[in-house]
């Protein structure tokens, strides 16, 4: 994983790129999916905002 805690409640994490099918990915401190109530296996929507990124969980 490749990821730096920069305080109580925030990480930098790095992009990262699938090296066969060049698809971009990011692995989650296990810390941040405890704190969020995530799981791996979860789909996540990422959206674009006009000022940054929001990442959540798809509820089914």
């Amino acid at each position: 994983m490749k990821y730096k805690k920069t305080g109580d409640n925030s990480w930098i994490i790095t992009v990262q790129e699938n090296g066969k099918t060049k698809e971009l990915f990011v692995e989650f401190p296990p810390d941040a999916l405890d704190q969020v109530g995530w799981d791996t296996g979860d789909t996540l929507i990422w959206e674009e905002l006009d000022h940054g990124y929001s990442i959540r969980k798809k509820e089914d």
